[in-house]
């Protein structure tokens, strides 16, 4: 069996970085993607914008790094926003009540529009 693919590429958006994922976040590529979250925030970066619209599948160990981000940026006064969640990641967030601790946003217009504004 062929081990689960996770792809990350970053890119900065009007000074907010954005994290493009692809593929699974699960236990097997956690890891990755857990580094690629504290890289952002350890070079002192307080919004960070997370792109999902291409991860097919996000398990708990997924929405426990993304809990772990923004307990990070919390003391900062930071944000952090989900985009273009598909609808079983946006069904496991609403289920678990993350949605009341990240801001989600169908489009990447719509999160850096409510960045700059200081959305938090």
């Amino acid at each position: 069996m062929e081990p689960p693919k996770l792809e990350i590429s970053r890119r900065v958006e009007h000074d907010i970085p954005v994290l493009d994922i692809s593929g699974e976040v699960d236990v097997y590529t956690v890891p990755q993607f857990k580094e690629q979250l504290a890289s952002v925030i350890e070079e002192g970066h307080t919004q960070l914008l997370i792109n999902l619209e291409n991860v097919g599948y996000m398990d708990s160990s997924g929405f426990g790094a993304l809990l772990g981000a923004k307990k990070r940026l919390r003391p900062e006064g930071g944000a952090l926003a989900l985009i273009g969640c598909n609808q079983v990641i946006a069904r496991m967030l609403k289920i678990t009540r993350l949605n009341t601790i990240f801001l989600m946003f169908d489009t990447e217009t719509e999160a850096l529009k409510a960045m700059e504004q200081g959305g938090r």
